[in-house]
This record gives structure tokens, C-alpha cells and sequence, in this order.
């Protein structure tokens, strides 16, 4: 198994070890978790290109309504705080 080092904020450190998680449990999952999100969307990103080549493309005018039903029923996610929520690679 490997070992690695995480950098977080020491409140979310010592929350986390207030509730008795354990960090790296909590860590891996997120990972997984995260893969997991990225296999499906290559996944659907393929099943598009394959629907595209076989169908063409979506005319604009149904991409703009659909662009605005979803706009409708998907709300907006929260505004992460950028202090705990920056985005680097590992």
C-alpha cells in the first residue's frame, strides 16, 4: 500500500479527528470516488462522439433548448470556499 502526504486545513484536520474518521479511509474513498466520476464521463463523452458520427451533430436550436431546460431543473452547486477547495494536481 502506498503512503502519501495530503495538505488540508488543520480545522477540517482536527473535525475529522474530533468525529473519530479516519482520514485516509476518507481520503480513498474520495479518490475512488473521483475516478469513478471521470471513468463515466469518458464514458459518455464516447457514446456522444459515437452518436454524433452515426446521427450529426445537434441542430443549434435543440441544443439551446435543451441548454435551457437543464439550466432549469439543475440547480447551481454552492460556491466552494477557496481555501479548502483549491484544485492542484498531485
Amino acid at each position: 500500500m502506498s503512503r502519501v502526504n495530503i495538505t488540508a486545513p488543520d480545522e477540517v484536520v482536527a473535525r475529522a479527528r474530533a468525529a473519530g474518521l479516519n482520514v485516509s479511509r476518507v481520503a480513498t474513498d474520495a479518490l475512488e470516488e473521483e475516478l469513478d466520476r471521470r471513468e463515466k464521463i469518458a464514458a459518455l463523452d464516447a457514446c456522444l462522439a459515437r452518436l454524433e458520427r452515426e446521427l450529426g451533430p445537434i441542430p443549434s436550436d435543440e441544443a439551446a433548448a435543451a441548454a435551457a431546460w437543464a439550466d432549469q431543473v439543475v440547480a447551481p452547486r454552492p460556491a466552494a470556499r477557496a481555501s479548502s477547495r483549491r484544485r492542484r494536481s498531485a
